[in-house]
């Protein structure tokens, strides 16, 4: 029998080895969301079972696990998109900066200008570009004058790595980049209202290589300004961009740690299995 910490020691027909983990050695910062019990429930199917979870700031946690392992469900909790789900119960408790999302008193609104969020498909809205990075930092009453307004757009899409492309055709239509440009547009929207946490569902399953390793690249810089968590079905990019990594099966959390001691000494046989594909 392969024990778990020989996961990438040997080989075994039929499967493939543990993918190669980015060596990083960059601290980790404090815990930015805590969550504790956390459950989900779509009318009467549980699709989360009592997860608890710390999420370290400036650090990119990767959620990975075979697909309707409950991974976006769990990152949908974190600005509560599942409010927008008809039947949807989230009990426990998630914690940021020790206020608990889910408090009456918090606006879900504002709560999603400091959680951004970005989708497996780019979602640009049907406007220019720059009308696009604007909008949120208009409908949240950041600016006082068109020269702020300008400021923050370029800044954004300067972050966001895009800035270069664009910058001679801001009001073009957003939906007229390639996919790779539209994610890192959705991306410079998400960060002009300055928010402390981006959440990315599958951010490169409909990309390209080429425009993946840009989005990639871009994950590692933004992660020095934001905490930022993803959820990825593959095992490489979760290697190459993550420092902590969760492992969800069946709605549960089996293992989390530092990216580098999951895939190389996992301690649980199921995450052994699936991060050397025997199933997922």
């Amino acid at each position: 029998m392969l024990e778990p910490q020989q996961a990438t020691d040997s080989a075994v027909p039929g499967t493939t080895r543990a993918p190669q983990v980015k060596a990083n050695l960059a601290p980790l910062g404090p815990t930015k969301i805590a969550a504790r019990d956390v459950s989900v429930f779509y009318g009467d199917k549980q699709a989360l079972f009592d997860v608890s979870l710390d999420i370290p700031d400036k650090t990119v946690t990767a959620f990975i696990g075979p697909s309707g392992c409950g991974k976006s469900t769990f990152l949908r909790t974190m600005n509560r998109m599942n409010d927008t789900i008809p039947g949807c119960k989230v009990t426990g408790r998630i914690d940021m900066d020790g206020q608990d999302v889910n408090a009456k008193s918090v606006d879900p609104v504002l709560l999603r200008a400091q959680v951004g969020m970005v989708f497996q498909k780019p979602n640009p809205f049907p406007k220019t570009i720059y009308e696009n990075v604007a909008y949120g930092p208009k409908i949240h009453g950041l600016t006082t004058n068109k020269a702020e307004l300008d400021g923050i757009v370029e800044a954004s899409l300067k972050r966001a790595g895009l800035w270069d492309e664009v910058a001679d055709r801001l009001h073009s239509a957003g939906t007229g980049l390639s996919g790779g440009q539209q994610q890192r547009l959705v991306i410079a929207r998400a960060i002009a209202v300055e928010p402390e946490v981006i959440l990315m569902d599958e951010p490169c399953s409909a990309l390209d290589p080429i425009a993946t390793a840009k989005i990639e690249e871009l994950i590692d810089e933004l992660r020095e300004r934001y905490c930022i968590v993803i959820v990825t079905h593959s095992m490489a990019q979760a290697a190459r961009v993550s420092q902590r990594t969760a492992f969800f099966h069946m709605g549960r959390i089996v293992e989390t740690g530092d990216t580098e001691e999951i895939f190389t000494n996992p301690r649980e046989r199921r995450t052994l299995d699936y991060i050397t594909g025997r199933f997922g």
